[in-house]
């Protein structure tokens, strides 16, 4: 944001918008145990969870240290943080939170998105929620169209892989590499391989303007 207030702001926004997916999907997210942010950075959504942290284990996680560091002295207690790797691993025990989420995340993880979305699965319980956003085909469109000043469609122009990428029927493809990449999905495909560890309950197109939510359940 381009003041404190705008970057607070939109971590209230965010996280409203989130709990409105899933009311619509008739989860409720105050019911469903412990909750994990993955990929929490300074824990811009995460703060607006406060009223969730009296009665249960509310935390984040984040590769960068220095954020971590930052959140435990300024948000914790009552939130838990820990800092992670890339590689697909988090120091939880099986089955140990009904919700997690991650927002802005999966639109940059590439080559071990499938292994992340399997940890996931293994540190909620059965029925446990997850809700990631990610960009998928119709984003394009939105960032030809509607967003096309945006810095990210700007970011996309210049790349020389990109126009011969969405051209394609392509199943999914990423610009840039490491946490710098940007990772667009096909949605069918998406499903298909999300299918053998979760249940989709529904997919969100416009959310943070030009990404998708998608709501799923552990199987």
């Amino acid at each position: 944001g381009a003041t404190d207030a705008e970057y607070l702001a939109s971590g209230q926004r965010d996280v409203q918008e989130m709990l409105d997916i899933c009311n619509r999907a008739n989860v409720q997210v105050d019911t469903l145990g412990n909750i994990l942010e993955f990929g929490c950075a300074d824990g811009r959504m995460l703060r607006w969870l406060r009223h969730l942290a009296s009665d249960r284990e509310v935390g984040g996680t984040d590769i960068h240290a220095g954020r971590i560091h930052w959140c435990k002295q300024n948000l914790g207690p009552p939130f838990h943080f820990i800092t992670h790797t890339t590689v697909p691993h988090l120091p939880f025990e099986d089955r140990h939170f009904g919700f997690v989420y991650a927002g802005s995340v999966f639109t940059h993880i590439e080559d071990l998105a499938d292994a992340w979305f399997a940890e996931l699965r293994r540190v909620l319980r059965p029925g446990g929620k997850l809700f990631v956003t990610v960009h998928l085909k119709n984003d394009i469109a939105l960032l030809r169209t509607k967003y096309r000043d945006s810095g990210l469609a700007e970011l996309l122009r210049s790349h020389p892989e990109y126009e011969r990428f969405i051209a394609t029927d392509f199943a999914m493809f990423t610009i840039g590499r490491s946490s710098n990449s940007f990772v667009f999905y096909d949605l069918d495909y998406l499903r298909t391989n999300l299918t053998p560890m979760y249940r989709v309950l529904s997919v969100t197109e416009g959310v943070r303007s030009y990404q998708n939510a998608l709501l799923v359940e552990r199987v």
